[in-house]
């Protein structure tokens, strides 16, 4: 059976732009707030996936968990930003959700179908997705919090 998450879990990003520090542009400061506002939406929506626990291969959870991470990718993609550097961010966290979501339903085919070879490919291919994340939210959040 597959643990909830595949013992991952989605790091909210934290930054207190509100506040930002003299100096910083205005364009900065509202395009940051929200990139980090949709994935703040999207990591509460995962938290609230709903658990599958009649379904011992841990495939539906797994299906569920991916079709959160889609909606994260739509959501982050759809933040508009005009700053390359904001941009970069929001692209990059895209596509990280879609390797996510992609690892995940690859895991969920692996559960069905009980194949192991598949299953640790699957989770190879989600253990490298998800490392991406907290050093993409640390560096978006240097870059949103720097002068």
């Amino acid at each position: 059976m597959f643990e909830r998450g595949v013992s991952w879990a989605m790091v909210v990003v934290t930054a207190a732009l509100a506040l930002g520090p003299l100096g910083c542009s205005q364009r900065k400061i509202a395009e940051c707030n929200a990139l980090i506002t949709a994935i703040n939406s999207g990591v509460t929506g995962l938290e609230k996936t709903p658990r599958a626990d009649t379904d011992p291969s841990g495939a539906a959870e797994l299906k569920a968990l991916a079709s959160a991470m889609d909606r994260i990718a739509a959501e982050t993609g759809g933040v508009l930003v005009t700053l390359p550097e904001v941009r970069k961010f929001a692209g990059a966290y895209q596509k990280m959700a879609k390797d996510i979501a992609k690892a995940e339903r690859d895991l969920a085919a692996a559960a069905e179908s009980r194949d192991m070879g598949k299953r640790a490919a699957a989770e190879q291919a989600l253990d490298l997705a998800v490392k991406q994340e907290d050093p993409l939210v640390e560096d978006l959040n240097r870059f949103c919090q720097a002068p």
